[in-house]
């Protein structure tokens, strides 16, 4: 929806500011725990550094640009950094739903020790920014959200299944908050017959209006979308403000 990169500050703040519910961010982790918001495996993918973000250390990369068409000034944005500047721009960050998409890029030999260092890293961002209420986890990864679940009773820890059966089946399992899944691989029964069971269901994968409007169809509980002012408009949301709330 809009032109500068995804996981920026410049794009996810403008989504809040004109009536979202709240946003998703692609969490990574460097070596030394700073949770980062970011998208690819590598960094030259998106950005003018290079190198896998947990092989990194903080000061390593703070002050790497993101590349875009639009602005050379745009920062590789650390998830506490954004949420003190979406403070400091006078946003309440306690009324947005904020969803981590884990990912889990990392070359660590002991997978289950990053597994522990990472969620930790999660933990302590949901204590200081007080997110126990209005943090959704998801992950592909059964054995992270196992080690979140021990670490911290009552997180909201999504799987991100290939198919819903398999979805439901973890879910029901490991007694998950709910599902996040493409918005083609699951229908309206299937949303319905999670709902029954006491799950809660993300779509994704939502790209055009179209897929906003078949989307909404099959009620879920939440939705990523791509389109965000049609989707907006549609529920009657939509705020044009081109002004952050102190401002």
């Amino acid at each position: 929806e809009f032109k500068y990169p995804i996981d920026s500050y410049e794009s996810i703040e403008p989504c809040l500011r004109i009536g979202s519910d709240g946003t998703e961010m692609d969490i990574q982790m460097t070596k030394d725990s700073v949770l980062i918001v970011y998208h690819d495996s590598y960094l030259e993918e998106g950005t003018l550094c290079k190198g896998m973000i947990n092989d990194l250390l903080w000061p390593d990369i703070w002050g790497c640009h993101r590349t875009s068409p639009i602005s050379s000034k745009i920062n590789l944005s650390s998830f506490r950094d954004m949420m003190k500047e979406l403070t400091a721009d006078g946003y309440d960050i306690s009324k947005f739903t904020f969803t981590f998409d884990c990912k889990l890029y990392t070359h660590n030999i002991d997978y289950n020790t990053f597994l522990n260092q990472y969620a930790n890293a999660i933990i302590n961002a949901i204590h200081e920014f007080h997110l126990e209420n209005n943090l959704l986890i998801e992950s592909q990864d059964t054995t992270l959200l196992h080690i979140l679940q021990k670490k911290k009773k009552g997180l909201k820890l999504f799987i991100y299944p290939p198919n819903f059966n398999e979805g439901f089946r973890v879910a029901k399992a490991m007694n998950l908050f709910g599902i996040t899944i493409h918005t083609k691989s699951i229908s309206e029964e299937q949303v319905k017959f999670a709902h029954d069971n006491g799950l809660r269901i993300t779509l994704w994968g939502i790209d055009t209006q179209q897929a906003n409007i078949e989307a909404a169809a099959k009620s879920p509980d939440y939705m990523q979308s791509d389109k965000i002012i049609p989707l907006l408009k549609m529920f009657g949301k939509y705020k044009y403000n081109i002004n952050k709330p102190n401002k």
